[in-house]
């Protein structure tokens, strides 16, 4: 599809310099989601849901087959536990210190649509 045209669903600057890094040319157009962990939900289902969350809610401005509408989710994950994003430093510091010398994973979760 040489006339497709990338949309990145993230304002996350790692994501950008990824795909900077690779020359390859998009437009970035952040998803505005509720990004909240549903009851019960697992981090592993939890991660995917919000990668195809913000594909679908960006896709809606840039329809597919004419734009293809890349978004990724990460999370980590300690205990079961999904942590969100710090609130501010001490927040930060707070959970550095929780994850420090233990073990925990790093989720990340890819989502293309290229089609309706």
């Amino acid at each position: 599809m040489p006339d497709t045209r990338l949309i990145l669903a993230s304002a996350s600057p790692r994501r950008r310099e990824l795909l900077d890094q690779l020359e390859v040319s998009y437009t970035c157009h952040p998803a505005h989601i509720d990004e909240s962990q549903s009851g019960g939900e697992v981090p592993s289902d939890y991660v995917q849901r919000m990668a195809r969350e913000k594909v679908g809610a960006v896709a809606t401005h840039y329809p597919p087959p004419a734009y293809a509408v890349l978004a990724a989710d990460t999370v980590v994950v300690i205990g079961g536990v999904v942590l969100g994003k710090p609130l501010g430093r001490a927040d930060a510091l707070a959970m550095l210190a929780r994850l420090s010398g233990r073990r925990h994973s790093v989720l990340t979760a890819v989502c293309l649509c290229t089609a309706t």
